[in-house]
């Protein structure tokens, strides 16, 4: 039985997908792990033959685009690690950190989530871990006031703490987010009324709710290249997706400031 399972859901980056491929395919053998796949439904049809190049990764091609949290739950089903690493295709990790995340989860059994150190690919850092975020914190980000008024979203990101050290956070974003299995079918899957974004928020606030802690670990350091993904679907933060998932959150955590 794998340690961990690695999960990379994927849709239309075909080539970032390959080079994520290509940095796990050295991954140590004293962490058994398993690689899965979820295409949504690519209209680049290329994907079709990276199987042939990584024939140790399991894909599954759905026939159309569900959505990031419902793929994501497709994997966790066909996987069987202890532990999940949901990934990110525009991300690049180096196989001997998964045998540092696998451990770091081992050694923290109150860990229901663990996320690395993000960087840009030019080595700068990413603001991967946060507050839970304030109504205050989400307008001014929106609209994009927060070049204005700055202060309460530079909280809500964590942007004046120390990031070198380990600490527990509210919530780590899920380009990079390693998730213990017994944790996830206590609180349940991902919510799948979430197409795309804020879902991470919510399944960080349900396992805070549980009693679970969700850690930053920046002796591991992932590179992501941060919205390449979805830049070209989704150029504006008020996109109808973002603003959608935005109201569920809302509803779903928030009601009496909804």
């Amino acid at each position: 039985m794998p340690a961990l399972t690695v999960l990379i859901v994927h849709h239309n980056t075909t080539a970032l997908l390959r080079q994520c491929l290509d940095a796990l395919r050295s991954s140590p053998a004293d962490v058994p792990c398993e690689v899965i796949v979820i295409d949504n439904a690519s209209p680049d049809a290329t994907v079709r033959s990276l199987p042939r190049n990584f024939p140790t990764v399991r894909f599954r091609f759905n026939p159309r685009n569900l959505g990031f949290a419902r793929a994501v739950n497709q994997g966790v089903r066909m996987g069987a690690g202890r532990h999940v690493l949901v990934l990110n295709p525009d991300t690049i990790v180096r196989p001997e950190d998964l045998g540092k995340l696998t451990a770091f989860m081992d050694a923290h059994p109150d860990a229901g989530a663990c996320g690395p150190r993000l960087v840009y690919p030019d080595g700068n850092l990413q603001l991967s871990c946060r507050h839970f975020p304030t109504l205050l914190a989400l307008g001014l980000r929106i609209s994009r006031l927060d070049r204005l008024i700055r202060s309460p979203v530079r909280h809500y990101l964590m942007a004046e703490w120390d990031h070198s050290q380990i600490r527990d956070v509210d919530w780590i974003i899920g380009g990079c987010m390693a998730l213990r299995r017994e944790a996830i079918e206590q609180i349940g899957l991902l919510d799948e009324g979430f197409f795309m974004y804020y879902e991470d928020i919510d399944l960080c606030y349900r396992l805070c709710q549980k009693g679970w802690k969700v850690y930053y670990n920046p002796d591991v350091t992932v590179v992501h290249h941060h919205q390449r993904t979805s830049a070209s679907l989704f150029p504006n933060r008020l996109s109808y997706m973002h603003a959608r998932s935005l109201i569920r959150l809302i509803q779903k955590h928030r009601p009496a400031l909804y």
